[in-house]
């Protein structure tokens, strides 16, 4: 029986289950009242199918146990990317009554998005017009070129009113990643009701939730490949998740930012990248040879190996 205990612990925990006050008393209280001859027998499979069928109820009935409706969510938000990301089952952060959990995080070589669910611990706050501002920061690369920097942006899901919890991504674009990514950690600055301007995270520390982050492969081409040299750039880098180009400051790289993004594959098909702002600097603007990255994610996964061509605007550069 000790080791079935400790798997529907296990269980329990895996599908973040709060148990019930007075939960064990009610369930002594019905070993209790079985016949004596299963007593008798240690009460064998009759205890073990009752402790199943409790813990059976407690998984459908707890109001925090694994909601259909905010996978639902997560699912339709991942979408086609969903086999490129990566679950998350690190710990949760509570800031001011509201906890934090990162259920998965998308990532390439400069794009990570984390998805998070936000659960208010004391009453409804997250069930209105809610901002969230935060960035999933990881250990970064020293490119030798001094003061980096990434742009990041936070954007509300949806909300389940059952279970006070509402779905959020947070994306974040530049940030030159290290090779261990470990100790990466989502920060949460500011959480935000816009209707009254009340900060949620009331005067506490920015939120810190432990991530893992493992990119999706990329396809690096540099800046002698056909379409690096076209777009006037040091590098470009293909995976499934995006485009990112890597410029010098002094060649013009403002042309290109503020333009959507579409991929030509083999096939004929078109894929769109659309501007969302992403960018990171490599170095201070004003430095000598400081570069800027800029970053369009597809709408839907790309075999980078499939790609013939990109138009940034109506200009189209050739890959192969």
């Amino acid at each position: 029986m000790e080791q079935f205990d400790e798997l529907l612990k296990a269980m329990a925990e895996k599908e973040e289950i709060i148990v019930p006050n007075g939960f064990d008393k009610r369930m002594q209280d019905a070993l209790d009242g079985l016949p004596s001859k299963a007593k008798k027998a240690g009460l064998g499979a009759v205890k073990t199918a009752l402790i199943a069928a409790a813990a059976c109820a407690v998984l459908m009935c707890t109001a925090f146990a694994a909601s259909p409706e905010l996978r639902g969510m997560l699912a339709q938000a991942l979408g086609s990317f969903a086999p490129y990301a990566q679950e998350q089952g690190g710990e949760p952060c509570v800031i001011n009554g509201i906890e934090f959990r990162v259920k998965s995080v998308l990532a390439d070589d400069f794009t990570i998005r984390a998805y998070v669910e936000a659960r208010d611990l004391e009453g409804s706050r997250l069930d209105g017009d809610i901002g969230i501002w935060g960035l999933v920061d990881i250990p970064k690369k020293d490119t030798g070129e001094g003061f980096t920097a990434s742009t990041f942006s936070g954007s509300f899901l949806g909300y389940d009113r059952g279970r006070e919890t509402a779905l959020f991504v947070i994306s974040d674009w530049g940030q030159v990643a290290a090779d261990d990514l470990t100790g990466a950690e989502l920060r949460i600055f500011s959480l935000t009701d816009k209707k009254t301007g009340a900060d949620l995270l009331g005067s506490q520390e920015d939120a810190c939730v432990p991530v893992e982050v493992k990119p999706v492969p990329s396809l690096s081409m540099g800046a002698d490949s056909r379409l690096a040299s076209g777009l006037h750039a040091d590098e470009v880098r293909l995976s499934a998740v995006g485009l990112s180009a890597i410029f010098r400051y002094d060649v013009g790289w403002g042309g290109f930012a503020g333009k959507n993004v579409r991929a030509k594959l083999a096939d004929g098909s078109l894929v769109d990248a659309p501007w969302e702002g992403g960018q990171g600097d490599f170095g201070a603007e004003s430095a000598v040879g400081s570069r800027k990255v800029l970053v369009w994610n597809f709408t839907e996964p790309v075999d980078a190996d499939q790609i013939e061509g990109v138009y940034v605007g109506e200009s189209y550069f050739p890959v192969k």
